[in-house]
This record gives C-alpha cells, structure tokens and sequence, in this order.
C-alpha cells in the first residue's frame, strides 16, 4: 500500500476533508508518533465523520460514498478528482486499526487515553470513532439502560393508576388498545420511547397519561411536567395537539386547570442552553419535572440527546416521542432509529423490548386513503410496495368513482441541453393557486369544504389603491389570514437550483402580490418597509426569546390597530388569537412560501404540494419523501418526473452508529 506524500493535502483540495479535520490530527498525531499517512488518512475519516451525520467512519465505505454523491452533483458542482484511494479496503482498515492512536478494547485500562476507538458491530463493519463520539454513545446507552433497569414497583404507583388511565380510553380490544398499553407503559417506567407514523395517537395517549398521574398524583405539591421538542414549531404544535386530545374529556377541574397551564419549549431551552453552549440543567443540577415529554425525538442528535438525558431525574418519567421513518437529525447521529431498531426488529436480545411501544393505526388519513396507502408503503425498509407508492403517486384513486387526493402537477423541463430543468408557467401557477384562491378539501368526509386562499382574504381588506382598510385591522380577520396559510405549503428537497426553494420563494411570493393587486386600479400598489410588503410570509430561522418567538415559526406581514406593517402570528391561547411583533424587532427570517421538507418537520397542513430537485440528488431519499408526504392531511401534490421520483425512493438514510450495539452490551 503507498500513499503520496501529499495524500491528505489531495483529499483536502478534493473537499473530502475539511481544514479543521487535518489540523486535529496535526494536534494530536505527534504525542502518539503516528507519522503512516495511510493510518493518518483512516483517522482523519473518522473525525470527519460527524461532519456527515454519521457517529464514526466505516472505512471500506468512505470512497463508495464520496463517488456516488460526487455523480449526483449538479454540472456545475461536479468534478472528478484523481484521489490516492487505497486499492484495498480491508488492508486499508486493518491498517489504520494497528495505529497506536487507535483502541481496539475500548474498555481496556491500558488504552483509554487513545484518541480513536474501534467498535465490533455484529451485522456491519467495525466502526471507528474519536474517542468523544465513543464516550457519547457509551454514556447514553449506559443511562438508558439504567433508567429501563429501574422501573416503578407495584407500591410506589397509586392503586387507582391503571383505572383511571382506562377510563381515558375505549373498552380493551378497541381501536385504543395499544394506545392504552403504551400509556400503561410510560405510567409504570422511568423510560418509555413511543413511535409511530402521523396521526397514531402519540399525543393522543400522552395527554390521557398526563391527565391520570395528574389525577392520581399523592404528592402534597402539583405534579411538574416539561414539554419539549427540536423546535419552537414543533413545540407549538405539540401543545395544540394536547389540547386537541383532551376537548371533550372529563376532567377534574384541578386536573384540567394543571394541564391546560402546561407550556412546551424548545429542548434547548428546557436544558437552559444558550449562546454560550452550556446548558444551565445538568447531571448536577437537574430539571425539576417529575415527567419530561419530548416530542419528535427522530430530529434529536446525540449531542442534544445526551443533554437531555444528563439534565432529566433519574427518578422522573421520560417520555420519547417521534416517527423512527422520518428524516433523521440534521447533526450526527439516528438516535431514535437506533434506541427502537433491535425491538422493532423483535431481536430477543433488545435491551429496550420492555420500554419501547409501536403504534401502528393512524386517524390523520382517514379522509385521504391514497396518502395513507403511500405512507405505509414507504414505512420500514421493504421495497416490494414501491410499485404501489409509485402508481398511488400518479393520482391512481383507490376509489374509483371518487377522485384522488394526489396531483401529480407535472415535470420541469430544461430549456435548453446542460441546462437544469425548471418549472413551466403553468407548474408554478398550480404551486400558487392554493395560496390565491385556496383549494377544495377533498376528504371523503368533506368533499364539499373549501380551504380559502390566504391572498384572496387579504385581498377583500384593501382599498382600490392597495392601502388596508379599517376592516384589515380586525383580529378576526387576521387569524382568519393567518389560519388559511396555514392550510397550504410548498415543500422542496433543494434550497438552491431552478426547482430549490429560493426559486420558488421568488416565483411564489411574485404570484401574490400579482394577485393582491389584481382588483386594485392601475398603477396600485402595496405598502411596504424595506424588504417587507403586506403580506409577505415570514419563516424564523432562529430562536429570539426576547420576543418569544422560535426557530420555525411562521407569520404574515399584516398591520396593527394604527394601520402600521407588523408582523403578525398565530397566538393559539391569547383571547384574539393573534400576536403583533414589530418589523424591527425581528429575529433572522426568511420567506415562507416554499420550504425545505427539513423545516416542516413537526408541522402539518391540509395540502402539501412537494418539488423534486429536478434533477439526481443524494438528498432525495425515500425519508425525505416520506416526510413531505406525510406532512399533509388531506391532499399530496408534487412536481417531478416518475424516473427522479424512483430514484429517491431506492436511496435510504444510512448513518453510520454503534448506539445500537453499546445498547445491547456487544
């Protein structure tokens, strides 16, 4: 095996490798005289590694990787690079293995102060690890396994506790049952990891457990109970959603009064941290909850998972929610795939099987049968129903005398040879009618109810040259606005390129204003300051507690009681349902017409119109389409050829892991 002497130098101007990787190994190399380029190379894969989502490096994969993204470029990114790959792959590895800065038993005394770790996986290659990604996942799986080892005995849980959360539920045998049981579950453990597709009844079940270890609570003081997600925008949508569980049950008034003051956080702000990075609850000062619920655990890294974990009692209940089939955390690691994999998978040697509970029947399709057909097809990792996903795809109605609830809106055509394929007139008119005008629902229970138009609303509230009217000022009206955007987004796989979402944001946000103008005399136009008009859609891109708004929040440019711009947001519990923020305050945003699937993880619409990148991309996995179909509840568009759509159904999310095995103690 030889290596040139300026090999690493090679894979840095490549982009394999990034500056910060080789000057951590320039650091470290000298105490342990490791000079072997070859060795070096292996190492500094393993430090690059989290760069890409990934806990540690399998070596014999690095290059397939690298070349099969590199062929998925765009023209203009793509190159080919003459790299000094090793020639073989298990020479490569058993090489960089005998490095003195690598361990092999990373539990042994003699090496623990080595840098890099090796750990054995039963069904894949070794895995190496910097010892911090090693020491991460050891120290989860350790506190996970402690906390699963230390369930609630009969005599520390109330007589009633069972009774009461049946009570919440149907009779047994119904379509509650296994609702029940994961609540039963998360009531008598100090660990319970719930997973489930949209609409299974995850929240449904964690609003009745609340409500029962409220009911049944023997502490003199009130039971404390945190709520968290990854966002401000899933957070506030888990807090509706409790609420939505609970209208019409029967409660206490002590017990509705307690829920009904719960708030949900960002996790970040749960654990107290910020700019700074460190958090202000820790293993040494840790949360005051007796119960901590965490919402859409498939976006929690292990850095934030580890957090969590440190900063939660070990004698309180933690309750982890999420979907194990959406996209995965955009920082390193699959944490919920790889705390559910060994039980779901029905290993008898899970050391979870006793802690995690799988929800399989889900309420939110129930009006749209072809969505719900195509999110279970693309469940789990079977490809025998990818047929089926592709002709349901096509607008193939499961009821032939009604319509279907997917458009296929078309594919965008380049206009010209080497040049990237974008959306015709007509593709981008159907992207924008549903903010114009709104759309039909098309629910089987509610094919008669249209969802109006945010634009056309807006509309009725200006004056002939474009101005708002009094009748603009109306909060009503606002959350009326407010509400009817809600009912529609634009989701894309891409930011950048003809089909990305900064091209569309541009092309959509044109279509408004042409449409707020439409009625208005000529010449008219809208009120604007600086790159705000009225009406423009805003996405918080970070968190600005000072004015309490959240990464993924979204509002409109609208007005105040003075017919001043303001931007305006949804209040969900203030008494007018709308909350004004001045234009100035603003924390960083951007439009929101069209979105990343990412940023619309935890959120849901009646329709949902998805674009392709138009193009082969490493990005567009079946995770990806699975979260953009599943974000909607009625009706699922999308725009992109069949081909392109077939290829990221064949492409899965692979993070490479050993939280799964240090799980199971190999």
């Amino acid at each position: 095996m030889t290596f040139e002497r300026a090999c690493l130098q090679a894979f840095f101007r490549a982009g394999v490798l990034a500056a910060e990787e080789l000057h951590a190994l320039r650091l470290v190399a000298p105490r342990y005289g490791e000079t072997d380029e070859a060795r070096l190379l292996g190492l500094a894969f393993a430090v690059r590694a989290p760069r890409l989502g990934h806990a540690g490096a399998e070596l014999s994969r690095v290059r397939a990787a690298f070349e099969a993204e590199l062929a998925l470029r765009s023209p203009e990114d793509a190159s080919s690079p003459a790299l000094p790959w090793p020639e073989d792959a298990a020479q490569f590895r058993a090489h960089v293995f005998s490095s003195p800065m690598v361990s092999r038993e990373p539990r042994d005394p003699e090496t623990q102060d080595r840098p890099f770790v090796v750990v054995e996986r039963a069904s894949s290659e070794p895995l190496l690890c910097t010892r911090r990604m090693y020491e991460l996942q050891r120290r989860i799986a350790s506190e996970l396994v402690a906390r699963a080892g230390r369930p609630f005995e009969d005599s520390e849980l109330p007589d009633d506790l069972d009774a009461r959360i049946a009570s919440f539920f149907r009779a047994p045998g119904s379509d509650d049952r296994e609702s029940f049981e994961a609540a039963r579950l998360a009531a008598r453990s100090r660990l319970a990891i719930v997973t489930g597709g949209p609409g299974t009844g995850k929240t449904f079940l964690v609003a009745r457990l609340l409500a029962a270890l409220h009911a049944t609570a023997r502490t003199k003081r009130p039971l404390s109970v945190a709520l968290a997600a990854p966002t401000g925008k899933a957070a506030v949508r888990m807090l509706e959603a409790l609420g939505d569980a609970l209208a019409g049950v029967e409660l206490e008034p002590r017990v509705r009064s307690a829920l009904h003051e719960l708030e949900a956080r960002t996790v970040h702000r749960l654990l107290g941290i910020g700019s700074h990075g460190t958090p202000r609850h820790h293993a040494g000062r840790p949360l005051a909850a007796d119960v901590v619920v965490v919402d859409e655990v498939s976006m929690v890294d292990l850095f934030l998972m580890q957090r969590l974990l440190d900063a939660t009692s070990p004698d309180a209940r933690l309750v982890l929610l999420g979907d194990r089939d959406q996209l995965a955390s955009v920082d390193a690691g699959s944490v919920l795939g790889d705390l559910v994999r060994d039980v779901l998978e029905g290993r008898p040697e899970a050391t979870l099987r006793g802690n995690v509970a799988e929800l399989t029947r889900s309420r939110r399709f129930e009006d749209a049968p072809e969505v719900a057909a195509v999110a279970a097809a693309l469940r789990g990792s079977s490809d025998a129903r990818l047929d089926e996903v592709l002709r349901r795809m096509a607008g193939e109605p499961m009821v032939p005398s009604r319509a279907s609830v997917i458009d296929h809106l078309g594919a965008p055509v380049a206009p010209r040879d080497g040049v990237l394929p974008r959306p015709s007139e007509a593709e981008l008119h159907a992207l924008a009618a549903p903010y114009l005008e709104g759309f039909a629902l098309r629910g089987s229970r509610r094919p008669s109810e249209l969802a109006p138009g945010y634009a056309a609303l807006l509309a009725r509230g200006l004056d002939a040259r474009g101005a708002p009217t009094e009748g603009l000022r109306d909060l009503a009206l606002q959350r009326a606005i407010l509400d009817a955007f809600e009912g529609y987004r634009v989701l894309a796989a891409h930011r950048r390129g003809p089909c990305g979402v900064e091209a569309l944001e541009r092309a959509l946000a044109r279509r408004v204003r042409e449409r707020l103008l439409a009625e208005r005399e000529a010449g008219a136009e809208l009120p604007q300051s600086g790159p705000h008009w009225l009406g423009r859609a805003l996405l918080v891109t970070e968190n600005a507690y000072d004015v309490e708004l959240m990464n993924g929040d979204i509002g409109l440019v609208l007005v105040d009681g003075e017919g001043k711009l303001t931007a305006a947001f949804p209040a969900p519990r203030s008494e007018t349902g709308v909350r004004h923020v001045a234009l100035s305050r603003l924390p960083a945003h951007e439009g929101a017409f069209a979105m990343t699937v990412h940023k619309a993880q935890g959120s849901q619409y009646e329709r949902v119109a998805f674009v392709l990148a138009g193009r082969a991309s490493p990005i567009q996995t079946r995770e990806l389409v699975y979260t953009a179909v599943t974000r909607a509840k009625d009706q699922f568009a999308w725009l992109g050829s069949s081909d392109e759509l077939r290829d990221a159904l064949s492409r899965r999310v692979v993070r490479a892991s050993a939280l799964a095995e240090l799980l199971a103690g190999r």
